[in-house]
């Protein structure tokens, strides 16, 4: 059997990326634990689609905070694929990583609030990294990886 997680990110600058690589090097490190094959699926928010979506087993979101809110390029992601994968996903397991300049808050509102229209499941809070990226902040979204593949495998999500 096998799984996929989408992970839809926008980084204009790297660090968002550095976060959904860690995180996909999570999930892959996950390999040697798991009975399952897990593939990830990495799309730039402008790129994914609504059948990517509803490809998935599980969707993670990777966005940074642009003036208060969710980057534009994650919003279209959210205006391109919302009629489509309307009632055709709900369920679906979702998380969200946030690299945030201040405080992030209104970012993960706001696509917690799209995710949640959408009927989607929050698999765990929102893993919200404000100011540079740290060791840390690489081992914590690698370790989320990592326990996503684990719970994909136990059937637990």
């Amino acid at each position: 059997m096998t799984r996929q997680v989408l992970v839809v990110y926008q980084s204009r600058g790297g660090a968002t990326l550095q976060l959904a690589q860690s995180l996909s090097a999570g999930i892959a490190s996950a390999s040697d634990l798991v009975d399952i094959e897990i593939t990830t699926v990495k799309r730039p928010a402008l790129l994914g689609t609504a059948r990517d979506v509803m490809n998935a087993d599980a969707l993670v979101i990777a966005t940074p905070e642009h003036f208060g809110s969710m980057a534009g390029a994650t919003k279209v992601f959210f205006e391109e694929i919302w009629d489509d994968c309307l009632d055709q996903t709900r369920g679906l397991p979702w998380q969200l990583v946030v690299k945030a300049g201040t405080d992030g808050s209104q970012t993960i509102e706001g696509v917690q609030k799209l995710a949640k229209a959408q009927g989607w499941k929050q698999f765990r809070p929102p893993l919200l990294v404000v100011g540079e990226i740290t060791e840390n902040a690489l081992n914590d979204v690698f370790e989320l990886g990592a326990t996503l593949a684990l719970s994909l495998d136990n059937g637990l999500i």
